[in-house]
């Protein structure tokens, strides 16, 4: 049984999808843990939820586009609960916000946005959280990845190459930090059941990822937070530098379905209104 009394957790993102789901898990497991999210909404109504089942659940809206976001949300916490023990970096730029194309469609812009939003914020939380859990006598980072980082698409430059650099930051903070017991490993999921993703997929490529991959369905957020609360927790005390493919088998078959998925994907009406046209 995995126990996090006493542990301090931070999740970005943690409002909705993976992150909620992580929060959860978290808490339940008896950590206190700071919801990191921009929606306020959803970030207060969730920490005023589990706060009348569990003690230190704490709401702090972050932007993860602005460094200051970040290094007050470290610097709040460690204030708030003198510690942090886990990091679980799970907040994404949505396409609607940074719009995603070939190289040769690319905005500048949302190129840029897409890095932040996924890699340079993941490196931000680092920067800042390190040197407090190193305090504490080291700590586990978990960063949320995706198949975009292993296989190309076609139409996600910007993301995949962000999620790429990702993966290897967490070699490079596995490999720098591992003497100060800091662990970092990253989950990378296939196609999973969040409210974001219902939105933006749409029911075609639904069927097509239930039906080609090995095991029948699509994940869940509760599935990947399994696989995050695993790395945050001792039961993975001699794992660090690696990243976990949790997608139903999904790359095993990817030669066969990534031109079905192709082929049933067109651009979305934000995607097509967004597209960049050079003068």
């Amino acid at each position: 049984m995995i126990d996090l009394s006493g542990k301090s957790a931070i999740v970005t993102g943690g409002a909705s999808g993976i992150g909620e789901q992580t929060v959860r898990k978290l808490a339940d497991l008896g950590a206190r843990v700071t919801i990191a999210d921009v929606d306020e909404g959803k970030g207060a109504s969730l920490a005023a939820e589990l706060s009348s089942a569990y003690k230190g659940i704490l709401f702090v809206q972050t932007d993860i586009l602005k460094e200051a976001d970040i290094a007050a949300l470290s610097e709040h916490v460690s204030d708030q609960f003198g510690r942090i023990d886990i990091v679980v970096n799970s907040a994404g730029i949505p396409r609607t916000i940074a719009p995603d194309f070939e190289v040769v469609e690319m905005d500048v812009n949302h190129w840029n946005t897409t890095i932040a939003g996924h890699l340079t914020s993941t490196m931000l939380m680092a920067k800042y959280s390190l040197p407090i859990m190193i305090s504490g006598g080291g700590g586990s980072i978990v960063n949320v990845s995706s198949l975009a980082s292993l296989e190309a698409t076609m139409d996600l430059a910007a993301y995949g190459a962000a999620k790429a650099g990702v993966n290897q930051l967490t070699k490079e903070i596995a490999a720098t930090y591992g003497r100060d017991n800091i662990r970092c490993n990253a989950v990378i999921p296939g196609a999973v059941l969040t409210e974001r993703g219902r939105k933006t997929m749409g029911k075609e490529m639904f069927e097509l990822f239930a039906t080609e991959t090995p095991l029948p369905r699509l994940a869940e957020p509760e599935d990947l937070a399994n696989a995050i609360v695993f790395f945050a927790s001792e039961m993975s005390a001699m794992i660090t530098g690696q990243a976990l493919t949790v997608d139903g088998g999904m790359m095993t078959k990817l030669p066969y379905w990534l031109p079905k998925m192709r082929a049933s994907r067109g651009p979305s009406f934000d995607e097509a209104a967004a597209r960049y046209s050079p003068k």
